[in-house]
């Protein structure tokens, strides 16, 4: 038999979900708490049982939203490949998924500039530049990086941010991506690509021959 989820989880999602749909449909700023409560069924207690405020339910599906990006990213990542090819393969799983939003990308779109929201997508942001900086002075003591690691860690993660924005707004994953690719081309030094066993082989054939 299938285990039973909580009520109390049961209502706190059906009022996020009501919320993202509503806020979809209309726009953040058209949509009250009232019509929350309304659409998911429930009180008004218990809309601020869980919920400070409609900016605070923002900020919440914001950070719901977010983390399935960065879960896309990081699931697309690679040990076989080197620093460029995964830069690419993350930013192209995330805006994929970013896209793959539908209507709810609006909804990231419009909750941007949401005061709580700013405050949140920083603290992201500071711990995606700190995993990325890590990255990247690790590339740069490998010789797989063509700059200074700080540097380029500020300035990938301002081009991806306004890469992100570009994709909210007008939902053009793949000039955005052509973009993105030149600018980590152009700050990551190519990885030579390992002999592997068959190539190793050859090479100590043709050391033997003569």
């Amino acid at each position: 038999m299938a285990r039973r989820e909580p009520a109390a989880r049961r209502t706190k999602e059906e009022v996020a979900e009501a919320a993202l749909a509503l806020f979809c449909e209309r726009g953040y700023h058209a949509v009250t708490v009232d019509d929350i409560v309304q659409a998911a069924g429930v009180t008004k207690g218990a809309f601020y049982y869980y919920f400070a405020d409609k900016e605070d339910l923002a900020t919440d599906l914001w950070r719901r939203s977010w983390r399935r990006l960065a879960d896309a990213a990081a699931g697309s990542l690679r040990e076989d490949l080197g620093l460029a090819e995964n830069l690419k393969r993350s930013l192209r799983a995330m805006l994929d998924a970013l896209s793959g939003l539908g209507e709810a990308r609006f909804f990231l779109r419009d909750a941007w500039v949401l005061p709580s929201v700013e405050v949140a997508g920083r603290v992201d942001q500071e711990e995606a530049g700190s995993l990325l900086g890590s990255l990247l002075q690790e590339a740069q003591a490998r010789g797989e990086l063509a700059v200074e690691a700080t540097a380029a860690t500020k300035v990938l993660l301002g081009a991806f941010a306004e890469g992100v924005l570009h994709v909210l707004t007008v939902g053009e994953v793949e000039p955005t991506l052509a973009v993105l690719d030149r600018v980590v081309d152009a700050l990551v030094e190519p990885t030579p690509r390992a002999a592997g066993p068959a190539r190793r082989a050859r090479g100590g054939q043709r050391a033997g021959v003569g």
